[in-house]
């Protein structure tokens, strides 16, 4: 992809958490977010319909780094030995710690972390091959993983301590 792209959906992807971090989605104007995002209007028709087109891509994209992280994730491993997926899922966040303060100061943000919760869970359980009929057990427990880490890293966040908040989590994990 163009760098020249790359380098306005980034400005655009930007402007709309600070933005959110102000104010309701729909009170924020197509306007208003190519003032923020240093961009003219033409520029963000080129690459979105709407306004609502261009949330709901941003918030794709968000999640979506979110779940494809789930996609290594292996059941044995994190039940068994959590330390290496806790490790990946802190490198994770301390990669986006930008994009995680900004979506949790969001007004978006209680809606959402459900959705990404769930999403991220059905990924692992996709990944490996587990379902609720036939795994209740296994399910329950990576359901209770995700959603604990998500909460005490969310509450960490910004000044978030990584040993603290890995020690927490494989204690959790391994129920100490």
């Amino acid at each position: 992809m163009d760098k020249r792209i790359i380098r306005t959906r980034h400005a655009i992807f930007n402007a709309v958490f600070d933005l959110a971090t102000e104010k309701d989605l729909d009170k924020i104007t197509v306007v208003e977010l190519c003032e923020r995002a240093g961009i003219n209007k033409s520029t963000f028709y080129l690459h979105y319909k709407s306004i609502n087109d261009c949330f709901q891509k941003c918030f794709d994209f968000f999640f979506e780094r979110i779940l494809e992280f789930g996609k290594g994730i292996k059941y044995e491993e994190m039940s068994v030995a959590p330390e290496a997926t806790i490790a990946k899922i802190l490198d994770a966040t301390e990669q986006n710690i930008i994009y995680v303060e900004r979506f949790k100061n969001s007004v978006i943000y209680d809606a959402a972390i459900k959705s990404v919760k769930e999403k991220f869970v059905a990924e692992i359980c996709k990944e490996n091959n587990l379902n609720l009929k036939d795994n209740y057990h296994e399910v329950a427990k990576i359901t209770f993983l995700i959603g604990g880490c998500a909460d005490i890293i969310m509450q960490m966040t910004p000044d978030m301590n990584r040993a603290e908040v890995e020690k927490i989590m494989i204690d959790v994990i391994k129920r100490k």
